[in-house]
């Protein structure tokens, strides 16, 4: 991901987690605090999320054929986990039946806008994250 958009919801929200104050950036509502891996979430962040043309990215297929593409990696199960190692991810995945991992070099930019809904994430058995890509 090359870059965040985001216009202000009103005015800022701070939270202190361990004793640090950050500004609530975004909202997730989980079934249980370790979803299982490749279970859909809502997200109410209210972002762009921008790729750049010329970028690998790293996807996700679905059975009904959407595309996730992956918004962070995680470090959580595997601490040596790299970007390096993301072009072969999928050789390691154990991904449900009709799914697929993919990596691709974008032709245009890609943008994931959920400005106007609720962003739809899911994990891997890595848990690295993925946002589901709409028209």
């Amino acid at each position: 991901m090359n870059a965040i958009e985001k216009a202000p919801q009103g005015p800022p929200v701070t939270k202190t987690f361990g004793g640090i104050e950050m500004l609530q950036q975004a909202t997730v509502l989980l079934s249980s605090m370790n979803p299982a891996p490749y279970t859909v979430s809502q997200v109410s962040r209210n972002t762009v999320f921008v790729f750049n043309a010329g970028e690998e990215v790293y996807e996700l297929q679905d059975p009904k054929g959407q595309r996730w593409v992956m918004q962070t990696w995680s470090q959580v199960v595997d601490p040596n986990l790299s970007r390096a190692d993301l072009p072969k991810l999928g050789e390691r995945l154990n991904l449900p039946a009709g799914w697929s991992y993919h990596t691709r070099v974008l032709t245009s930019e890609l943008r994931v806008d959920t400005t106007n809904r609720e962003a739809r994430v899911l994990q891997d058995d890595l848990t690295n994250s993925y946002s589901l890509v709409t028209a």
